[in-house]
């Protein structure tokens, strides 16, 4: 019988893990927690960067504060398994007209609540938060630890 797509890239990724030597430090729960308060109890959806497991690097242009929103939509996180992370940065630039400068909307305070609630591993840097699908052992430390193991 032939693999499916989803099956060859779920390999793919089990692959990566395996061969990078990285640990899961979320899984589907966590990450649905998350998707499903950032888009009911934000006053708007933070944009975010992603890296999945066996994608490319994004670029470095997520370092400054941007002028649009973020997907949360469940179909745009699919597949779970494979983020390796995202850097959500709570704010972005409001358009106020030509000549007036934009406005920095924030919702860093709301998004905190949200990662200390549900216990989700995070650093807080450079005004973004990571969160680590998966990360090599002992490369990072998290701001907020689990209560248990993900």
């Amino acid at each position: 019988m032939e693999k499916t797509s989803d099956q060859k890239f779920r390999e793919e990724v089990q692959y990566e893990i395996q061969r990078r030597g990285l640990t899961s430090y979320m899984n589907d729960t966590k990450w649905m927690e998350l998707q499903a308060a950032i888009e009911n109890e934000l006053p708007f959806s933070p944009p975010y960067d992603r890296k999945d497991v066996a994608g490319p690097e994004p670029s470095d242009a997520f370092l400054e504060d941007v002028s649009f929103l973020g997907d949360w939509s469940v179909e745009t996180l699919y597949p779970l398994y494979s983020i390796e992370w995202l850097k959500i940065r709570p704010r972005y630039l409001k358009h106020r007209g030509q000549l007036i400068s934009p406005e920095v909307v924030s919702c860093e305070v709301e998004l905190l609540a949200i990662l200390k609630r549900y216990q989700i591993p995070f650093v807080s840097k450079n005004g973004y938060f990571m969160i680590y699908g998966y990360a090599s052992d002992g490369n990072w430390q998290y701001d907020q630890p689990p209560a248990e193991a993900p």
